[in-house]
Order: C-alpha cells, then structure tokens, then sequence
C-alpha cells in the first residue's frame, strides 16, 4: 500500500473514531510504529490531527469547523470571488454548485439569473434559492454530512451521474499547482468527483489560502479545472504556474 493512502485510510478512521493508536495502526495496516509516526506526523501538518503519546485524536477545529466558523475565514476575499463567479453563469444554464461557504455566497448572486437551473448537494444553497420562482432547483439527495450540511454517498454520486451540466463551481480545501485538488473528508470526494463528471466545465473558487497546500484525499489532477477564481493576494508565481497548465485564471479585486 501506498503512503499517501495509507494516510487517507488513516485520515478516515480518525474523522470517524476521533482517536487512534499507535499499537492499533501498526496492526490494523501490517507497518512499523515508525512509519505509523510518520504517517501521524505527515497528517499532523496538514492539521487534520494533533498527535498525543502513543496515538492521536482529531483536530476538529481545523477538520470539521461548523460552516459558520468557516464563513468567517477570509470573508471578504470569498464575496468578492463569488462576485465574479456570479458573471460566468448565464440566463438559461443549467450549473451545478459544490457546498462550500464560497458557493453558498455566490449562491447570493443568482437570483437575476432567468431560466437558471441549479444542482446542488448544498442545504445552505437550497434554502438559499429555494424561494425564487424563476430558478429550477434540484437536490442530489444522499446522506447529510453535519459538518458541511451537504449531502454526500452513493446515492448523490448516482443523482448526479443523471445530469449533464454547463458548469460545476467546485470548492476544495487545499491546491498544489503541481498534484492536483485536496479535500480534508474523504466522504465528499466521491461526489466531487462525479460533479466533475457531469459538467461540461469546471470552475474552481478558492481564495488565497488555499493555494500550495495538499491535504488528505485527492480530488483530481489540475488538468480536470478550466478555471480558477481567486483573489488578488494569491503569490504571482501562481497564477503563472496555472496558466502553464491551460488553467483560465480570474483574480477578483475586493471592494473598498
């Protein structure tokens, strides 16, 4: 078994368990309590973990924050890139929205947009949306993920599969310009992967903290994205690396 899924399997059962052992690891996956440490060490700086004597337990102030807490990271940096996302839908698409606090604002800013059909797996974008007349709004269904308030499992990567969309507004936890899309839960890349799937095009929001980072479970390479939305402090070498990869990148300017 590779490392990187060893410490997604990892990654799992602590977002599951809350807490695992050492002892237990090096049972459970066959390895040295060595290579248990430095898996444990590896998931530590990703701060998916904080490692005690002898084991770890979940870091749930950074995995599973309540969408609230999350809101209130970088918020002006997220209005303004759900600001320009806002312009790339069109009257009459038909777009599907990840759940995610930027997806949830720019949910905010589609309510002028006539004939627009919405697939989400979101509860704040259906409560969000789900008074406006002139919008059709679909739920994927599935199991509610708490810390999201998203539906994920088989069923919402089976109502997908039924779609075929203009465009899927993606959101993940972490990019690195040269591996690809990370998310922290396992139990959303599934779905993630499925909108991709359905959607003729795929456009990332993420602001500035996002970039340069990996986290548990790859989503996909960079090549799936054909755009990116972003805010204005990303470091310049990394809109240049994205454009190396054919990547459209749009950098949203804050209000003053």
């Amino acid at each position: 078994m590779l490392a990187a899924e060893r410490q997604a399997r990892i990654a799992h059962l602590i977002a599951r368990q809350k807490t695992v052992t050492v002892a237990d690891l090096c049972e459970r996956f066959s390895v040295s309590d060595m290579t248990i440490r430095r898996d444990l060490q590896r998931l530590e700086d990703e701060g998916l973990l904080v490692r005690t004597h002898g084991g770890a337990v979940a870091n749930i102030s950074e995995q599973d924050a309540a969408f609230g807490v999350r809101e209130q990271s970088q918020p002006e940096e997220k209005e303004a890139i759900a600001r320009v996302a806002a312009s790339l839908v069109n009257p009459g698409d038909t777009v599907i929205l990840d759940a995610g606090t930027t997806t949830a604002r720019l949910s905010r800013h589609l309510h002028d947009k006539v004939g627009l059909t919405v697939i989400t797996t979101s509860l704040h974008v259906l409560r969000e949306l789900g008074g406006d007349e002139q919008i059709t709004l679909i739920a994927t269904g599935g199991t509610v993920r708490q810390a999201t308030l998203s539906f994920v499992g088989s069923w919402a990567e089976e109502m997908l599969s039924r779609f075929h969309a203009d465009a899927l507004f993606l959101a993940a936890t972490a990019i690195d310009p040269e591996r690809g899309l990370f998310n922290s839960n396992v139990y959303e890349i599934g779905v993630k992967q499925q909108m991709i799937r359905s959607a003729r095009r795929t456009i990332l929001l993420a602001d500035h903290s996002k970039f340069g980072k990996q986290s548990t479970a790859k989503i996909a390479a960079l090549d799936a994205v054909h755009c990116i939305v972003t805010d204005h402090q990303i470091p310049p070498e990394i809109p240049i690396a994205l454009r190396d990869h054919h990547i459209e990148v749009r950098l949203a300017s804050l209000r003053n």
